[in-house]
């Protein structure tokens, strides 16, 4: 079985922080990349996508719910003070509960509000948000890349939902989704397996050098 540094580094916790380091830097560098590689123009000066997340290949930003939905006009940061951001938008998503019955307690609104994407992308023109997790392959369990994925989208429908709630409400256009990134190896080939394919008993390590160069 083959696995990244990365999710080894999961089973200690004193290495909590530099795991996450690692995993932010990764990220940084694929996000920037994404964002140097969408070159449509929407007219001669700006580029049709925005990334306002991918700050540079060593800084990134981090956005919460009060700033996506201020960014998409969907949700005003009033002045500080008496909590009236969050009474504003605990209202706002106590109303999407009930239109889709959605139990919600005081704690789930809270981490509801907390929780970060890794990424963001939009698209102004045709009013587009995206939503962009990214994750590092693993070969714990054969449907690991099927598990993944869904873990990750179901961390976010809510909140994709809850978007596009808003600007159905607000008749602004808006609509999210999500995209997931996954980079590393993608599983490893297990010696049972190699028999399968037909590759014979003692020639496993040549069949996979010759195929990997």
């Amino acid at each position: 079985m083959v696995e990244s540094v990365g999710h080894i580094q999961c089973y200690c916790p004193a290495l909590q922080l530099p795991r996450i380091a690692i995993h932010h830097g990764i990220w940084r560098e694929l996000m920037f990349s994404i964002r140097k590689s969408s070159t449509k123009l929407k007219d001669a000066l700006e580029p049709r996508w925005h990334f306002p997340l991918a700050l540079s290949p060593e800084a990134h930003a981090e956005w919460g719910l009060y700033k996506i939905l201020e960014y998409m006009g969907l949700h005003e940061i009033l002045p500080r003070g008496a909590g009236k951001n969050r009474a504003k938008l605990r209202k706002d998503i106590e109303e999407y509960q009930t239109a889709y019955a959605i139990d919600f307690d005081d704690t789930d609104i809270d981490t509801f509000i907390a929780r970060r994407p890794d990424g963001l992308a939009f698209d102004k023109e045709k009013r587009l948000c995206v939503y962009l997790e990214y994750t590092r392959a693993m070969d714990t369990n054969e449907d690991w890349a099927e598990k993944k994925e869904q873990e990750k989208n179901d961390r976010y429908s809510s909140h994709l939902g809850f978007i596009n709630h808003l600007s159905h409400r607000e008749n602004s256009g808006w609509k999210a989704s999500q995209t997931n990134f996954t980079t590393g190896v993608r599983g490893s080939l297990k010696t049972n397996q190699s028999y399968e394919t037909g590759v014979a008993r003692g020639k496993e390590h040549k069949h996979a050098r010759s195929h990997t160069k």
